[in-house]
């Protein structure tokens, strides 16, 4: 089996995460990095895409580029997840997720919010959780898929701005009946933006959210949540307090001890005044 890793970046320094990946490469296998770097941004879906059509392997790694590898064996426990010659469990398996680990602190002050959000969600990452709820844990951070598979479904190119391209991915491999097989095969997250950085990233993908449909917004919390308050009425009450507090809201987000009940009741805000 030939292996392609394609690894999509937009203006991120790679060196160190394919040299890594070059050290426990098999001979027949690919990287691929593809830099969707002003003027030619063609969006993430269509990047991801394009990489998928320009590889020659048959199965496709996909690692975002602010991963960093934390096993030796990090390809060949992929490998052993697909091939059943490998006499692992899970062989023969289509799609399958590595999963995302943490660093050990926070880098710098400024990313406090990103990194405070991403360790409180770790159950979210375990593999017990990703196994019990495999299609809404699916992420396109780390994982393997056949490329014929992937290129009959593709991200989807609509979504021109940040966010959700994994949740519509997941969403139609679920009704293919397509199983994802997930797996402890961490790689840790480095991307860890600066608060305000971050904060817009979150509201354009919460934008992105608001732009799909109903069906596809029951499968995300955010949106599920909304969805209940509107039934209840209650959705134009979360739109007046979330104006209200907006400026308090972002003044604890954007200091140095954010809260993460602050940022959930943002995000629901956020939602609800743009939806």
């Amino acid at each position: 089996m030939k292996l392609s890793i394609l690894i999509p970046t937009y203006n991120h320094d790679v060196s160190r995460l394919v040299h890594d990946l070059q050290e426990q490469l098999p001979e027949d296998a690919e990287i691929i990095v593809g830099d969707d770097s002003p003027p030619h941004n063609i969006g993430r879906a269509a990047r991801r895409n394009a990489l998928a059509r320009e590889a020659k392997g048959e199965w496709l790694l996909f690692i975002d580029a602010d991963a960093e590898v934390r096993s030796k064996t990090f390809i060949s426990d992929y490998l052993a997840a697909v091939h059943p010659s490998f006499g692992r469990d899970g062989g023969g398996s289509l799609v399958v997720c590595g999963g995302t680990g943490n660093l050990p602190e926070c880098p710098r002050p400024a990313a406090r919010l990103r990194y405070d959000y991403e360790v409180a969600n770790e159950k979210r990452f375990s593999l017990s959780h990703r196994r019990k709820h495999p299609y809404a844990q699916f992420t396109t951070f780390n994982f393997l898929i056949q490329r014929n598979l992937f290129l009959s479904i593709g991200f989807d190119e609509s979504l021109k701005e940040y966010g959700h391209e994994d949740t519509l991915f997941g969403l139609e491999l679920k009704r293919r009946g397509i199983a994802i097989h997930h797996i402890d095969n961490k790689l840790t997250h480095l991307g860890l933006e600066d608060a305000d950085e971050y904060l817009t990233k979150v509201e354009t993908a919460l934008r992105t959210l608001a732009s799909m449909d109903i069906e596809q917004r029951k499968n995300v919390r955010v949106s599920a949540f909304a969805l209940r308050l509107k039934r209840l009425h209650l959705l134009g009450l979360m739109q007046f307090l979330f104006r209200t507090g907006k400026p308090m809201l972002r003044a604890n987000l954007l200091g140095r001890h954010p809260s993460q009940l602050l940022f959930t009741f943002y995000k629901l805000g956020f939602y609800a005044d743009n939806s």
